[in-house]
């Protein structure tokens, strides 16, 4: 019996010598697919940090109001990785939210006519059927399609000129919502990305996104099958600095502690690599470049709770589209918070949406410019400057009543973040270089590579996603796999 243990202890040395050691630097889902995909491969020799004091990283679901929602990523775009994990679990479902949404001025009137209709068709589709060039912003690009088309067909019509023209503030809010960018001019107006087949508009039945953590880590439906990542995880533990000189990387937290790793898997977004000196020695200028090519800047989630609703059963969406007097008038109306050119931050909150697992909330998308001190608001002022609106423009049909509760996303000041979703940026699109590639490159010892890179920036055609991110966790985690047949 002593004999056959003495042999079970040694051939478990020996197994867990040739094991490498793994840090990985996130607790994101790219960090967390990562890290299921090394244990599911025998490789359990990991360590997790994570700055935050939760996994998930831009998934954030939270309780509010009679249910959860999401504060950062909210749908599932087609038959993805995430649809795949997931499809026979029914937990998605499609989100009928902007297939009749309603879109009313800021004199408070209901646009329901062809131009309204031909405004969204143009705007949803707003990457299509456009100019695409290293030198055109996606904005020069858009502005070239939507004068040849929408301004085109209503130049000798007065009335409606004038809204198709006012139609471009509205078109511009709504393109940086999509983009993650604060003006439109900074994207570029070519792109490597690539949508998925199938419902592009697909929300969760349970919860939120974050049910997608707990069936990559075998939490539902079947908890017992959970793979025990507990111990090999470590939150509210900052990186400071990654050294890659050597046979190994040495990771120093904020803590003032450092740990040591046959490799490191860093899933950190594209805005914390702009920000943050990480790198000891820096990384190449080929990564350097590649940094510099995406974009990463910011919109914002305002949800409310309304404990009485108001609106009706069939609404699904409110867009708001300013006159261009009540714009420029906007401070003598609401002047708390933060302006620019005399427009004040509230023209940024560009629609309204409902939820329909939570009845009683609405969430605003806001994007633009000033989200950067927006994010530093109070709620008191949120609250007031997005009643200000609903009622300026829904005060008319609607009894609008006060909201019981309210949240504010704040993705960009954080420093664990800086963001919410990348972008190409204009300048430096190439139809046959792909950046995101670049970025996904590993810093190497000789031909071992001791950091690797994953996170949705460096998926070359489905960056910005979950799904881009999941995929990039899992072939960091393939390369290194590949090592120790």
């Amino acid at each position: 019996m002593k004999q056959r243990l003495l042999w079970l202890i040694i051939f478990t040395t020996q197994v867990l010598a040739e094991k490498p050691s793994v840090i990985i630097v996130g607790a994101g889902v790219s960090g967390i697919s990562a890290a299921v995909k090394l244990f599911e491969n025998g490789i359990a020799n990991l360590k997790i940090f994570e700055a935050e004091d939760r996994i998930g990283g831009r998934i954030h679901t939270v309780k509010f109001g009679d249910n959860f929602i999401d504060l950062g990523a909210q749908y599932c775009h087609g038959e993805n990785v995430v649809y795949d994990t997931v499809k026979d679990l029914d937990l998605l479902e499609h989100a009928q939210l902007f297939s009749t949404p309603k879109m009313y001025y800021s004199n408070g009137s209901h646009l329901d006519n062809q131009l309204t209709q031909d405004l969204q068709k143009v705007v949803s589709s707003y990457d299509h059927d456009i100019t695409r060039s290293k030198e055109l912003s996606l904005g020069d690009a858009f502005l070239k399609k939507y004068n040849s088309t929408i301004l085109e067909k209503y130049k000798n019509d007065p009335e409606n000129f004038k809204l198709a023209s006012d139609g471009l503030t509205f078109a511009h809010s709504t393109i940086l919502m999509h983009e993650g960018a604060f003006h439109w001019s900074r994207p570029a107006s070519g792109r490597h990305y690539k949508a998925v087949k199938g419902d592009q508009m697909m929300v969760w039945k349970q919860r939120g996104y974050d049910m997608i953590l707990d069936v990559l880590l075998k939490r539902y439906p079947d908890p017992s099958l959970k793979i025990p990542i507990e111990e090999k995880l470590f939150l509210n533990k900052r990186v400071t600095k990654i050294t890659w000189t050597g046979d190994k990387a040495s990771v120093k937290l904020s803590d003032g502690t450092s740990h040591e790793a046959d490799h490191v898997i860093f899933t950190p977004s594209v805005g914390v690599l702009t920000h943050d000196d990480l790198f000891e020695p820096v990384v190449p200028p080929r990564k350097q470049q590649a940094i510099k090519s995406m974009g990463f800047d910011g919109i914002i989630k305002l949800i409310l709770y309304f404990p009485e609703k108001w609106w009706h059963d069939s609404d699904s969406t409110f867009f708001f589209l300013w006159d261009r007097k009540d714009l420029e008038g906007i401070t003598k109306e609401f002047n708390e918070g933060p302006s620019k050119d005399g427009i004040s931050w509230v023209s940024n909150l560009v629609a309204l949406v409902k939820v329909p697992s939570n009845p009683h909330v609405l969430i605003g998308w806001v994007s633009g410019g000033l989200i950067p001190e927006m994010e530093k608001m109070s709620l008191d002022v949120v609250k007031k400057g997005s009643m200000f609106v609903i009622r300026k423009f829904l005060g008319r049909d609607y009894n609008v009543t006060e909201p019981g509760e309210v949240l504010w996303s704040d993705w960009h000041n954080n420093p664990n973040f800086r963001g919410t979703y990348s972008y190409e940026k204009n300048g430096y699109f190439e139809e046959e270089v792909h950046y995101q590639d670049h970025l996904a490159e590993p810093l190497t010892q000789g031909t071992t590579p001791v950091v690797l890179f994953a996170g949705e920036a460096t998926h070359p055609t489905h960056y910005s996603t979950v799904h881009g991110a999941i995929e990039s966790g899992r072939r960091e985690a393939d390369r290194i796999i590949a090592l120790y047949p």
